[in-house]
């Protein structure tokens, strides 16, 4: 038998045995088995496991300063240029032009709010710095 033909033959029938056990597989039962589509495991790893709560920056940061950390660092720095940065290990940085840094760790929901914001002031093209390209202002 010629090993083209045989080839083509053998990835009909898988096609045709996978179309047919996920055509018998339901999505509850696919669900039970605790499986996730892959962006919500991608949101998952990358640490933004639920949507963004918040539509602009100005709430995002608002939300922030009501932390008490952020809030005590903001005013220890209050006429110091603040800025924010995202950290390989998912962990955020607030910077003050004083020398002052504040992080805040990965699994805290400040970090998740201050992540937010970040990426809601790249989205706006908002608040960027440009001394810092990896870091947005938060005292804007």
């Amino acid at each position: 038998m010629d090993p083209i033909i045989a080839g083509g033959l053998v990835s009909a029938g898988k096609n045709l045995l996978d179309g047919i056990s996920n055509q018998l597989t339901s999505k509850k039962a696919v669900e039970s088995q605790g499986r996730i589509s892959f962006p919500a495991e991608l949101g998952k790893a990358s640490g933004q496991d639920a949507p963004k709560p918040f539509s602009d920056s100005k709430s995002a940061r608002s939300a922030l300063l009501e932390n008490p950390q952020v809030s005590s660092f903001v005013e220890r720095n209050e006429n110091s240029q603040i800025y924010l940065e995202k950290r390989a290990d998912g962990s955020v940085q607030f910077l003050s032009s004083s020398g002052e840094t504040l992080v805040l760790p990965k699994e805290s929901e400040a970090c998740k709010q201050a992540i937010n914001y970040f990426d809601l002031c790249l989205e706006e093209k908002s608040n960027l710095s440009e001394f810092r390209p990896n870091a947005v202002l938060f005292d804007a």
